[in-house]
């Protein structure tokens, strides 16, 4: 019998779901599956053999696990794990302890199944190619952005919303399907599912462009998501509804326009402002950009020890 919890200790990972610990995998199966992807076909597909650095890591990670039946089954057992049909949003007590292309080769074991499930969705070209780039975009970004030699278990979370295609482009916002898992004082929920509503980096919070996308997205986000009641709460969960955050914006600025959209209904103890608004992992706030008002200004206060824990709103 395959020790899950061991094979996947020696990937790196120090905390796996229960579910994830209790499966029972076919080593013949799972064998037999990894041998017969085509990873070249993959690489293709997402575009990613443009990016030279994340093929010469990719390709060198590859070839040195390729006769590792260990890691096959690794590989095997997160794809079935995360890409179901029962999979939407996630509670991630998936953790690593490092950081190299295990994630990238998950992700792009799942390229056939993307397919599959776009096409289900009845996704049309447009976006067929969002969805290829946001994949290329979990490989990369960490390369990028944070300049570290691997990929992000984070990011194989996030591309998993892709690859189960719950997750939608409407303009200047995304929109996933999600499964109700806000614990709010007096706030009772009578439908199943709820639609996430993301911002995607790279392009200013236009005020007018996100007014757009959000009429657009009420009156065509039951065409490709079938599982919704008729009218469905959209929810946020950022660091753009941060606690403390209205006193350290402009007047006029697009968060504070944005955030007046939602009725703040709790904050949660998690801050992800440092990832999104400095683009860093780093914990050496000295470090941090000051190029914008903003980020002089939170940077301040930040060395002041403030603190500035997400938000969850609901779209008024």
């Amino acid at each position: 019998m395959i020790d899950i919890e061991k094979t996947f200790k020696q990937f790196g990972f120090s905390e796996l779901p229960e579910v994830l610990r209790q499966k029972e995998i076919n080593f013949q199966e799972a064998i037999k599956w990894f041998d017969e992807l085509d990873f070249n076909q993959a690489l293709d597909f997402y575009g990613l053999r443009k990016h030279s650095q994340f093929i010469n890591l990719f390709e060198t990670y590859l070839q040195k696990f390729h006769l590792d039946n260990n890691f096959k089954i690794a590989v095997y057992a997160l794809h079935t794990f995360l890409f179901a049909n029962d999979k939407y949003g996630w509670k991630s007590n998936l953790k690593r302890e490092i950081v190299d292309m295990f994630p990238a080769v998950v992700l792009l074991s799942a390229m056939q199944r993307h397919i599959t499930n776009m096409k289900k969705r009845g996704f049309d070209k447009f976006q067929i190619e969002k969805h290829k780039y946001r994949i290329y975009e979990c490989c990369t970004i960490s390369l990028d952005t944070y300049r570290i030699n691997g990929v992000e278990i984070s990011q194989l979370l996030w591309g998993s919303f892709f690859i189960n295609a719950n997750i939608i482009e409407f303009g200047r916002l995304q929109y996933e399907l999600k499964k109700y898992e806000y614990q709010i004082p007096n706030l009772e929920m009578k439908q199943k599912f709820c639609i996430g509503i993301h911002i995607f980096r790279g392009e200013k919070l236009n005020k007018d462009a996100v007014s757009n996308s959000l009429k657009i997205a009420k009156k065509n986000i039951n065409l490709y998501f079938q599982e919704l009641e008729k009218e469905p709460k959209f929810f946020i969960h950022s660091w753009l509804l941060a606690q403390n955050l209205d006193s350290y914006l402009e007047e006029n600025s697009n968060i504070k326009y944005f955030r007046k959209l939602f009725d703040i209904v709790k904050y949660t103890e998690e801050s992800s402002i440092t990832k999104f608004l400095f683009n860093t992992t780093s914990e050496n706030i000295v470090d941090y950009a000051e190029d914008t008002s903003l980020r002089r200004k939170v940077k301040q206060a930040l060395l002041q020890g403030i603190k500035f824990y997400d938000g969850i709103g609901i779209l008024k």
